[in-house]
């Protein structure tokens, strides 16, 4: 089973029961100037009704697992990026299951809901969207301009004023 590195513990968590250890990140994350990989593959998407074509505008792909509380504090800074941002945007959230509990989506769809999330979150139970991205970390944000091209990358805690400037360097 694929791995995933919580930066704030600097634990692995396998996908498999109680397999926990201490590791240092391997990424092979993508390079700046890279063309956004495919978000398909997710087991399922929450909030689809809020999703945007990905082809006029910058986007920004949030890494986030349930059980991260670094992830739900940033989670309300990136709530507030999206109002700032509304229709200039494209916000999509992958979440990638840490813990045995971040594989139900009823779960997943009720902290959703709590957190007041209206952007797609996209249930990659399967890694298949973090492979993709070479991601491992929670919380992690890749931003592209509106050629999909990665313009910016940060894993870890972020202040908003920084992600808000480089959003509006992109738009």
């Amino acid at each position: 089973m694929k791995d995933i590195i919580c930066l704030v513990t600097g634990h692995l968590f396998g996908t498999e029961k109680n397999s926990f250890t201490y590791v240092t990140a391997r990424r092979m994350r993508l390079r700046i100037r890279t063309i956004m990989p495919s978000l398909s593959g997710a087991t399922k998407v929450i909030n689809k009704k809020h999703m945007k074509e990905l082809s006029d505008m910058p986007t920004l792909i949030y890494f986030w697992a349930m059980s991260c509380s670094q992830c739900e504090q940033s989670i309300e800074k990136l709530n507030n990026i999206g109002n700032i941002f509304n229709d200039r945007l494209n916000i999509q959230a992958i979440h990638m299951p840490r813990e045995e509990l971040d594989f139900s989506s009823e779960l997943v769809r009720r902290k959703v809901k709590e957190l007041g999330i209206n952007y797609p979150i996209h249930l990659d139970n399967e890694l298949i969207i973090s492979d993709r991205f070479g991601n491992k970390i929670v919380p992690a944000y890749y931003l592209f301009d509106q050629q999909q091209k990665l313009r910016f990358y940060h894993a870890g805690a972020l202040a908003t004023k920084s992600l808000q400037g480089k959003i509006e360097r992109i738009i």
